[in-house]
């Protein structure tokens, strides 16, 4: 497994990232956050006043991320460290990373902290109405389901926008305060991309006041639970949440290819980066034997990003853009 690797936001600007090697001493970055969404907010109200940095290497998946002892360097040189505070990230973090800080040196945000102080959004995960367990029988997995009865917030705040504008919020605020002379701009900043925001949550709730349906269908994992609840849509997936599993079951598969076809969908969502599309079109190949057609889509739930979108500046705002039209084909 790839140890995480530090890419840059140069402080000036967003024109050059750099995928920094693995050896060699720490880099020293302003802000340093393990999560695109984190990494995103953060240079946006940061712009060149602060160097931002992303722990995880485009490409590949946070929750395989294991912190390399030169990444910890430079996250105790950082003034600020953002993380998700969630099952991806949550363990290694309390382990290895907060025991080493300084607090009068690095300020730390927690995002799924800041969500609830802020009294934002927070479900806990749930089974899609077609998932069905692979390999194990059903009535035992269920029964371990209700054993376990911990509650387990899904991790993926930033996919609800009024989430993502409360941590906006307190990156902001935290910037203000380690960066006293620039906090007229990090005002400027943060009003700027909730701004930005604002109009892309405008253009979601038009889309869904305009369409026919309100049922999405991933043949995938689900790490968008935050958005459908906030904005009234139904949803079905193979998968819950950021689930490690690679195949579904044949009774998964077929449930999900009868819901395409009961609902008259024309779309098939996978999410990007996604390991395994051989589910989607095993699901597609299922819904034509009924003598329909469907199409595969990607659905971006950026907890990590392609390099070439990295390299080319894609933002959180262009990635929901791209969600929007994706909607707009889906429910109509």
């Amino acid at each position: 497994m790839k140890k995480g690797l530090l890419i840059s936001c140069a402080a000036l600007g967003l024109a050059s990232t750099l995928l920094l090697s693995s050896c060699g001493k720490s880099e020293e970055y302003d802000v340093i956050a393990t999560s695109f969404a984190g990494y995103d907010f953060a240079r946006a109200v940061a712009k060149d006043n602060l160097s931002c940095s992303m722990l995880l290497n485009p490409d590949t998946d946070l929750h395989e991320y294991s912190p390399s002892p030169r990444d910890i360097l430079s996250i105790k040189k950082s003034k600020v460290f953002i993380y998700i505070g969630g099952e991806s990230d949550e363990e290694w973090v309390e382990s290895q990373i907060l025991p080493q800080i300084d607090s009068n040196k690095t300020t730390v945000i927690n995002m799924m902290e800041v969500v609830e102080e802020k009294g934002g959004n927070r479900y806990e995960e749930e089974d899609p109405s077609s998932f069905e367990p692979e390999g194990i029988d059903s009535n035992a997995y269920y029964a371990k389901q209700i054993h376990d009865d911990e509650e387990e917030y899904d991790e993926h705040i930033w996919n609800s926008l009024t989430n993502a504008k409360l941590i906006i919020e307190e990156i902001s605020s935290v910037f203000k305060a380690i960066d006293e002379k620039n906090k007229e701009s990090y005002e400027t900043n943060k009003e700027d991309y909730i701004a930005k925001i604002n109009e892309v949550d405008n253009n979601i709730k038009d889309v869904i006041k305009t369409s026919s349906k309100d049922l999405i269908v991933f043949a995938d994992k689900f790490p968008l639970l935050y958005f459908v609840k906030e904005y009234g849509l139904q949803y079905d997936a193979a998968f819950k949440g950021c689930d490690s599993s690679n195949s579904a079951s044949a009774t998964t598969i077929i449930k999900l290819a009868n819901k395409v076809c009961e609902n008259d969908l024309n779309t098939i969502f996978v999410i990007e980066l996604s390991k395994n599309q051989s589910i989607a079109n095993s699901v597609k190949s299922k819904v034509q034997e009924k003598g329909k057609d469907v199409e595969i889509r990607t659905f971006y739930t950026m907890h990590n990003v392609s390099k070439d979108d990295l390299d080319k500046g894609t933002t959180y705002v262009d990635f929901m853009n791209k969600n929007v039209e994706s909607l707009n084909i889906a429910l109509n």
